[in-house]
Formats: C-alpha cells, sequence, structure tokens
C-alpha cells in the first residue's frame, strides 16, 4: 500500500515521484497552458504537497520542458519505428507514419493535447527543444519528396519554396488536425476513421503534387 502523509497526500521524496508529478504536469499544462497553471494546481493533480514538487523540479519552467520533452520523445520514437531514416520515403513510409502518429494521439491524448496547446507559443528552452523537433522533421519530410532538375537560380528557389510549403503543410496536416477533432471542434462529428482517411488522401496529394512542373520550371 503507498504511503501518505498525514493530509492524504503522497510524500515527497519517494524516486517514483519524479514521474508521477510529470504525468500530472502533462494533464495540467495541457489542459490550462502555462501561464495559467501552478504548482499547486500540479501537485494537486499528483496528489502531492507542493514541496513535493519542489524537492524534484526547480518550478513549473523545468517540469514544461520535461513535459514537453516527453512529447517530442514517444513522436520521434513513433516515427522511428514507423518509417526508420535508413528506408526510403515512399508513399507507403509516409502513410505508415500518418497512421502511427494518429494512433499515438488517440492513445495519448494528454501528450497530444499538450503539444498542441504549447507548440505555437514555445519559448526558452522549450522553444529550443521545438526547434530541434521541428527540423529533424522537416528534414525526414523532404524524403517524400522527389529530387528533380531544375534549370537556374529562380528556378531552384521556386522549387526549394514549394517543397518546403508542402514539408510543412505535411507536418501540420498529420498533427494540428487533432486539435479539429477535440469536442467541439470543426471535425469533432466526423467519425475517426473518415478524417483519418481524408489525412492520408491529402498527404499522397501534397507528395504527388510536387512533383509537377511549376511555371518556374517549364
Amino acid at each position: 500500500m503507498m504511503a501518505t502523509t498525514k493530509n492524504g497526500k503522497q510524500p515527497a521524496h519517494r524516486p517514483s515521484r519524479r514521474q508521477h508529478i510529470i504525468d500530472a504536469a502533462v494533464r495540467v499544462f495541457g489542459r490550462n497552458g502555462f501561464a495559467e497553471t501552478s504548482i499547486q494546481d500540479i501537485a494537486d493533480e499528483a496528489e502531492v504537497v507542493p514541496t513535493a514538487v519542489y524537492y524534484h523540479f526547480d518550478g513549473k519552467e523545468e517540469l514544461l520542458e520535461l513535459a514537453m520533452r516527453r512529447v517530442f520523445d514517444q513522436l520521434n520514437a513513433v516515427v522511428e519505428a514507423a518509417r526508420p531514416e535508413s528506408e526510403p520515403g515512399d508513399a507507403e513510409g509516409l502513410l505508415r507514419v500518418i497512421d502511427a502518429v494518429w494512433d499515438w494521439v488517440e492513445k495519448n491524448p494528454d501528450e497530444a493535447r499538450l503539444y498542441q496547446v504549447q507548440i505555437a507559443s514555445a519559448n526558452g528552452n522549450v522553444k529550443v527543444l521545438r526547434d530541434e523537433f521541428e527540423q529533424r522533421h522537416i528534414q525526414r519530410g523532404y524524403d517524400y519528396l522527389p529530387e528533380g532538375n531544375t534549370r537556374g537560380p529562380r528556378a531552384a528557389k521556386a522549387r526549394h519554396a514549394a517543397q518546403a510549403l508542402a514539408v510543412r503543410t505535411l507536418i501540420s496536416t498529420t498533427m494540428l488536425v487533432t486539435a479539429l477533432r477535440a469536442e467541439g471542434g470543426p471535425l469533432s462529428q466526423l467519425p475517426p476513421q473518415a478524417v483519418l482517411e481524408a489525412v492520408r488522401s491529402l498527404a499522397l496529394r501534397i507528395v504527388a503534387a510536387d512533383r509537377k512542373p511549376t511555371t518556374a520550371q517549364r
């Protein structure tokens, strides 16, 4: 049986409390955002006293960083398992990645919500983590696009811009569509499988569209 203090809270010193508190931070930051969350909120969610939080962490900035690091590490692992970097970035691999990320969102709603809440407003160490995460997956995203040949610097710049937009759209479509499926969202009433099929179809169309020559390339 788990030991408690006189007020029913969990003791501060147990090593297992560290992950338990991070779990709570993921949920609270995802619900309230960073600015509206206090150490007391996280302590209450974790059913510990606030001193237990401070025993393991410097404050809520460190907790947010660790919570977001968990999200990024999990997503990195999911994507790598679905399509290892050693494998070619073909259509089949792209669909495996989309399905794997979708499955992760379904199984980890708290982490997915935290990603949606924090990804646009990240700063400090969290921004560094976000930028590293985005750059990694942007680079992987280029694997799905054909190399192609362009004539002249103008055509090369146009193609680079088109590919950069295509890659970022792929990433945004795969992840941020989950926000549209949240309760009350514009896609919340649609069957999940129908939304997934739409995401898969759109991703393939984005990749296929990049194969078509632009005016500058003709």
